[in-house]
């Protein structure tokens, strides 16, 4: 695995700081955005002494989590406890992140998660010198997913909703469903710039996220017409989404295209 390289780059005042490296092969790559004090979630524990430098010339003066997942809350408790600055999470985020038993993949990729989560419940509102920022819970990607929104600059904090205009696979616990439900709500705020927890800084993000929505609509409709003749889930995912065997087998099949699919019919039966 190589070493992790840090980028930088800056849209009015946003300070994007973003890792990338390479697995097997693989790029991979996380984000992190400092805005007026706020640290919008901590990066991987893998990433923390390439992070330090750059984190200690912003001098963050909070945090806050998107969700739980490792790349995102990993070096959160670390952070806070480094800076004596206050952590903002959702109960559900505590929850998630305190009972996650990680996959020996993500050990590799991402490091460790470390002990219990600290912090305090999130407001509905967390405000900064010059700005003020709604939480909007968005669950999909996972059950406690949240965003930030700046409305009056049309500031999207993603986390992980957007991540692409598509999905080729899913993590297991996924619901597209609730990702479409997600979207639409967030797309009744004003929202034009997406800083995504992978992709970076996105311009156009209005457009991009209602591309996104029209790719999730279009899979759960397909989904469920191949359902209804009768299409087991692998040979749904087979029709429709690229194939991803390597990903499946490298990761003991907690990554798949058929987990996406999964969702859509689990959901559909529990008469959603």
């Amino acid at each position: 695995m190589r070493k992790i390289r840090i980028r930088t780059a800056v849209n009015e005042d946003v300070h994007m700081i973003r890792g990338r490296f390479c697995f097997f092969r693989s790029p991979l790559s996380f984000c992190c955005y400092i805005v007026d004090g706020l640290l919008i979630d901590t990066g991987p524990v893998r990433a923390r002494s390439e992070l330090l430098p750059y984190l200690t010339d912003k001098n963050p003066r909070q945090i806050v989590l998107t969700h739980f997942h490792e790349d995102h809350a990993g070096n959160a408790d670390f952070w806070a406890a480094y800076f004596r600055i206050p952590l903002y999470r959702s109960p559900e985020t505590k929850s998630e992140f305190d009972r996650l038993e990680m996959p020996a993949y993500r050990r590799i990729i991402w490091g460790n998660k470390r002990g219990e989560m600290g912090g305090v419940d999130v407001p509905e509102w967390l405000e900064t010198p010059n700005h003020r920022f709604r939480i909007v819970r968005t669950p999909g990607h996972s059950p406690d997913h949240i965003c930030l929104l700046e409305e009056e600059k049309k500031w999207l904090f993603a986390g992980d909703l957007f991540l692409g205009t598509r999905l080729d696979y899913g993590m297991k616990g996924e619901s597209v469903p609730r990702m479409i439900d997600s979207i639409k709500r967030i797309l009744t705020f004003p929202v034009e710039t997406v800083f995504c927890g992978h992709a970076g800084i996105v311009e156009g993000g209005r457009f991009k996220l209602e591309k996104k929505l029209r790719f999730l609509e279009g899979l759960q409709e397909k989904t469920l017409e191949f359902h209804e003749r009768g299409l087991d889930e692998a040979e749904i995912a087979k029709r429709l989404l690229p194939s991803k065997q390597w990903v499946s087998l490298f990761t003991g099949g907690e990554m798949s295209p058929v987990h996406l699919v999964h969702s859509i019919v689990r959901e559909r039966m529990n008469g959603r």
